[in-house]
């Protein structure tokens, strides 16, 4: 029984609304996740139709109005179409309208007529056809603007969102959501990186028709997110042929200096060397890009079939100080003589193929072909910070692709989708698609033998060696990973009288082959050192007094060896179910009212369900209502429960054989390549999270009757015509977290009930780690014989230590619009917001953990005190401004303007007071040196301002050239985006890089383009 929450509040308040006022939409119609709607209104309908023309391809529609003069034509393609009203076989009225993706487009004739706010040759800047949340935006205005040419850029533009993490491969923050928590869709296909989720596929910049990005409020089709949603449709081929070609070039002569790193001050004693100096030169970067790229497109058979081709190759050249990881690249740094410096050499292949066919009127086949191959090519040398050179001799030379540690990660594509409108009343969509990613890192030499070094200058013994000639660092993919997705939908659309019936089904089937992470070179040494060699300090959770054992541990040096390797098969399984009815209730109010279901589950390498959830259902409520029956306002809101499912990843080391091991010596020396000699073990091997290599029991591995990652939103807004050329807009919106995924990994909850229960232990080799759903009462299946006889252990929050998971999104959206009127556009947007909770999500960008669903924040209760607070993506106020003005016909220049408060600041060290019995997890506590430090404490970032502009020459002399110039963080300046966040490392040391900046703002940089298009 559902209980009384905040969603069933909301649909009753909105049921109760729609009922009173009877007063939302021109017309009634369904919305498509790759085409558009064209609705209106037509006085004296008697023997009249509306004819749709698609003026650049031909294809033609003729719509029946209804009793009531209304009509719509749903599932259009996107593009410009001819509107006409047709009587008795003549052409009275015209207009020009666009159909934009996911949104309607009015096209009414009344008695004056033409709709005021429908202009021919401009689209209206209101929809009061739906209540999504976000924004959309068409090639001509991406064009424009001065932006980066990726999908980031786009999201980025739109209110409520945030960049993700730096050190997050992709990915973004709709809503206060994590990076991982949104979909990403290319004419109606998933191309959400199926392995963590983070960020997705792409495709050549050019090629993109109309990028919609939805921030919530959405529909029941839309699911697979508690996020927001990008909806890409691209170009196709018209019955006019027309190519082109753009060269792109970043030179790095026009790059401002980057910022470099210094050591914070922490005036602790023992990094009285460090502090205040440099930590790593990023000054003397260099940074140079080019891009090419082209496209051709035209009618293979005039109005009936037709192509659209483009590809796209982004070059960049790097070369800086190695900052792949905070111990590379330093003055500190023993292997800075070898690995000080890279030259990298990143590549981007993309490409589309677009082939449409115009069966006939009423059926339409789209087959997309889609490549998105990035690569890096990265050379090592020696760095010397006193001459500010590198060595002349090569350390090493490494190349990768699709390696999210390196490149962003793309796939190969193929997606073929049919609509057919078999009557006026009855559409069908279907589609099938399947992606294909191939990971690939290869090194040239062997460096397989050799483990890793980590010695901080403070760690290391006067006199001995620390240098290796290793020069990998941290984990590496296994050669041979790949992800694939295969996908199935269809969507049907029936109207009966004042309702317009919409469902659908999809399937998803998601593989990863050699999923996770192995240590490069097959082990690490890490060197560390503890002041307190009388008492007692937590190796691993092992008490150990370093003066009890022989060799350097006696005046506190000591070494770990650590050994990591989670490479496993993962699978996922998803599917889903939909119906919504769009009633017309009025000619002036339209409420949507939906339900989804969906399902999940997750299988290991053995293809051995762990995970599975059925039956999600998620209902869904949106009430428009077009108060003066012109679209000049429109009040709106939306009520729904939306769900998100878990990443192939999880399966890495979660449900999978795993191996993360750390065994503390004392030592007395080390060799020529800085391995440790003369060791003493201090502690037996130890796994903070009992991974030791074994098979695990996936009956074991998740609570019983688990939910999935959930939450209730609500919006209300309202937008306005206040003149021609001005629209203004108000927007609120509550978004709260139900329900989360993460594990657990502490049996102490465990021990207790089977000692309370007179349960034996003698057999218990411990919990593992459990996926559950934190903050409320979990039942475990527990094997305490090591027999697979499983006992039901029922145990309620307060046992496992967990308050309720919380996070909250509270946003107060306003916007002024002027739309291409006289020249120009523009648009500002101002949000506050406040992003609030224990818990980011799936992600943890405190550390920017990438084990989506898997982080450390739930391990145990002890991680969990103080976690309440402003979370890492919240950002008080932010104001995003852009537009362009054509000063000539030949002349225009364009803006992009941002202002956004700064990231919370927190503290994480070692926890003082950890029971012996509790798992140590080292410094991601919130405790700072001697007191506790809750979540944001410590204040927050600077204040991140950036402003881009750019000037564009279209010579009348030329026709189809263009040449433009892009200048990019104008003012340079370069803030803080991230700092290190941990207070110590071990013990109460103050850790020498604690506040120490991670990135700042990328600093100013200028893009020169010269583009030639050619009609036909």
């Amino acid at each position: 029984m559902i209980q009384k929450t905040i969603l069933v509040r909301a649909l009753s308040a909105a049921f109760s609304a729609a009922a009173l006022t009877v007063a939302v939409a021109p017309a009634a119609f369904a919305q498509s996740n790759a085409a558009g709607n064209v609705f209106g209104r037509v006085e004296a309908p008697a023997g009249a139709t509306v004819v749709l023309n698609n003026v650049e391809t031909g294809y033609r529609r003729s719509i029946t109005l209804d009793n009531n003069g209304r009509y719509n034509a749903t599932a259009m393609p996107p593009g410009r179409y001819k509107v006409e009203l047709v009587r008795d076989g003549k052409v009275e009225k015209t207009t020009e309208v666009e159909v934009l993706v996911g949104q309607g487009t009015d096209a009414s004739f009344v008695a004056a007529g033409i709709q005021a706010v429908q202009v021919t040759g401009r689209r209206s800047r209101i929809d009061v056809s739906n209540s999504n949340n976000g924004a959309t935006f068409t090639a001509k205005e991406l064009a424009k603007l001065p932006i980066a040419t990726n999908v980031d850029a786009i999201i980025q533009l739109a209110p409520n969102t945030t960049r993700a993490d730096s050190r997050y491969a992709a990915g973004a923050s709709f809503g206060g959501g994590g990076a991982s928590e949104n979909a990403y869709y290319i004419n109606g296909f998933p191309v959400t990186n199926p392995l963590t989720q983070l960020g997705g596929s792409e495709l050549p910049f050019g090629a993109i028709a109309q990028a919609q990005v939805l921030t919530g409020g959405f529909g029941a089709e839309f699911g697979r997110s508690v996020g927001g949603v990008l909806n890409v449709t691209t170009k196709s081929g018209t019955n006019t042929w027309e190519a082109g070609a753009k060269w792109e070039y970043e030179p790095n002569r026009l790059r401002a200096e980057a910022k470099d790193v210094y050591y914070p001050n922490t005036g602790a004693p023992e990094n009285k060397a460090t502090d205040n100096t440099i930590f790593r030169r990023n000054s003397n970067s260099t940074v140079t890009g080019r891009t090419y790229s082209t496209y051709v497109g035209g009618p293979i058979i005039k109005d009936t079939l037709f192509m659209f081709a483009a590809i796209e190759r982004k070059e960049t050249d790097r070369g800086n100080v190695n900052r792949y990881n905070s111990t590379l690249g330093i003055p500190s740094s023993p292997s800075l003589a070898r690995t000080g410096w890279e030259d990298r050499q990143d590549s981007s292949n993309r490409y589309l193929a677009k082939f449409d066919w115009n069966i006939t009127d009423n059926h339409r086949l789209e087959l997309t072909l889609l490549g998105d191959d990035n690569k890096q090519d990265r050379q090592l040398y020696g760095y010397n910070y006193a001459t500010g050179q590198k060595s002349a001799q090569q350390s090493s030379s490494e190349h990768y692709r699709n390696n999210s540690n390196y490149t962003p990660v793309g796939a190969d594509s193929q997606i073929l989708r049919y609509t057919g409108n078999i009557t006026e009343d009855l559409t069908i969509t279907a589609l099938y698609g399947q992606s294909k990613t191939k990971v690939e890192n290869t090194y040239d030499g062997d460096l397989s033998s050799q483990y890793q070094i980590t010695a901080a200058s403070r760690a290391q013994y006067p006199g001995l060696n620390y240098t290796t000639s290793q020069v990998l660092s941290g984990t590496i993919f296994p050669n041979d990973a790949k992800n694939d997705t295969s996908s199935g939908r269809m969507d049907l659309e029936y109207k009966i009288g004042n309702h317009q019936i919409r469902a659908g089904f999809d399937n998803n089937k998601l593989k990863s082959i050699a999923a996770g992470d192995v240590n490069a070179g097959g082990g690490v040494w890490f060197y560390d050192f503890n002041a307190n060699t009388t008492t007692a300090v937590s190796l691993g959770g092992v008490p150990t007094v370093l003066g009890s054992y022989p060799g350097l541990a006696q005046q506190g040096y000591f070494v770990s060896r650590r050994l990591f390797d989670s490479s496993t098969n993962a699978y996922s399984d998803q599917t889903a179910q939909y119906i919504e009815d769009r009633w017309q209730v009025t000619k002036d109010v339209l409420v949507t009212v939906g339900l989804r279901n969906e399902g999940f589950k997750n299988k290991n390498g053995d293809g051995e369900t762990f995970l599975e959830v059925k039956n999600f259902k998620s209902p869904r409520l949106a009430a428009t209502w077009d108060v003066n029956g012109d679209a000049s306002l429109k009040v709106f809101g939306s009520a729904g429960r939306y769900a998100l499912q878990i990443p192939t990843h999880l399966a890495v080391r979660g449900a999978s054989r795993s191996l993360n091991t750390r065994e503390y010596f004392s030592y007395t020396g080390t060799d020529a390549n800085g391995n440790p000699t003369g060791l003493v073990a201090m502690t037996p091997v130890v796994s903070t999270n009992n991974e030791y290599g074994q098979a695990k029991d996936v009956n074991t591995l998740t609570s019983v009757d688990i939910k999935p990652t959930y939450q209730d939103e609500i919006t209300l807004g309202l937008e306005k015509v206040l003149t021609p050329s001005l629209n203004v807009g108000a927007k609120v919106t509550y978004r709260k977290l139900k329900e989360t995924i993460d594990d657990y990994c502490d049996d102490r909850a465990v021990v207790a009930w089977a000692e309370r229960n007179n349960v034996s232990l003698d057999n218990f080799h411990g919990l593992g780690c459990v996926t559950f759903n934190p903050g409320k009462d979990n039942t475990f299946r527990v094997d305490f014989e090591g027999n697979k006889q499983y006992t039901l252990v029922n145990l309620s929050a307060a046992e496992l230590g967990f308050e309720k998971a919380k996070r909250t999104y509270s946003a107060l959206d306003l916007f002024a619009e002027h739309p291409l009127r006289n020249g120009w556009y523009g648009r500002v947007n101002y949000t506050w917001s406040r992003s609030r909770g224990n818990t980011e999500g799936q992600t943890r960008s405190d550390n920017a953990q990438t084990d989506v669903a898997a982080t450390s924040t739930w391990d145990t209760q002890e991680l969990m005190y103080g976690a309440y607070g402003p979370l890492p993506n919240d950002r008080k106020h932010q104001v995003k401004a852009f537009g362009y003005y054509e000063v000539t016909p030949e002349w225009s220049v364009g803006g992009n303007f941002l202002a956004a408060s700064g990231r919370p600041r927190s503290c994480f060290g070692n926890y003082p007071n950890l029971p012996d019995d509790a798992p140590d997890y080292g410094s991601v506590y919130f405790w700072c040196g001697d007191s506790a430090a809750p979540r944001g404490s410590r204040g927050n970032l600077p204040w991140d301002i950036r402003l881009d502009a750019n000037v564009a020459y279209r010579p009348a002399f030329a026709p189809g050239l263009a040449v433009k110039v892009d200048v990019f963080n104008v003012t340079n300046k370069q803030v803080a985006q991230n700092v290190d966040e941990t207070y110590n490392l071990t013990g109460t040391t103050i850790n020498s890089i604690y506040e120490r900046v991670i990135s700042y703002t990328a600093p100013r940089s200028a893009r020169l383009t010269i583009e030639y298009n050619k009609r036909f």
